[in-house]
């Protein structure tokens, strides 16, 4: 896993491709990291994502949700099928927002439970100290 890594990723998508932002931790990690799915509504979520990824040590698949829960979803599925590729545990995923996307994170890990996907944990706060509390508890548990 390369460490201070970013990338821009384009996923396949229902009717188009759907842009993502991948953060790698700041450390390379002896294994599998938790995966978090960032669910941004607007901007301002650069400062985040690289916090959560440097910071807490996790992989982090920001992607732009404008208009509801679909891109994150697909992010979601996405990233559960390919998080051993990008380093990342698909175990330990979580899904996360801010503001209007911690809503939107809400509905994401809601879909995912509805449709049976394995467990997936939803991670939302309004301000990045509320966020990063939820983050690092399941880290502590996980």
């Amino acid at each position: 896993m390369p460490p201070n890594r970013i990338a821009d990723l384009q996923l396949r998508g229902n009717t188009s491709s759907l842009p993502v932002r991948v953060y790698w931790p700041g450390q390379a990690a002896p294994q599998p990291v938790p995966l978090l799915v960032f669910c941004v509504v607007g901007a301002g979520a650069e400062a985040s994502c690289r916090s959560l990824s440097e910071d807490l040590g996790l992989l982090v698949l920001a992607v732009s949700c404008p208009t509801g829960a679909q891109n994150g979803t697909t992010a979601l599925e996405w990233a559960a099928e390919h998080a051993a590729e990008l380093g990342g545990d698909p175990g330990r995923l979580l899904v996360a927002g801010q503001d209007a996307g911690s809503a939107i994170a809400a509905a994401v890990a809601s879909q995912a439970r509805a449709a049976g996907w394995p467990a997936v944990t939803l991670a939302a706060g309004r301000t990045d100290a509320e966020l990063f509390g939820a983050v690092q508890k399941f880290t502590a548990r996980n």
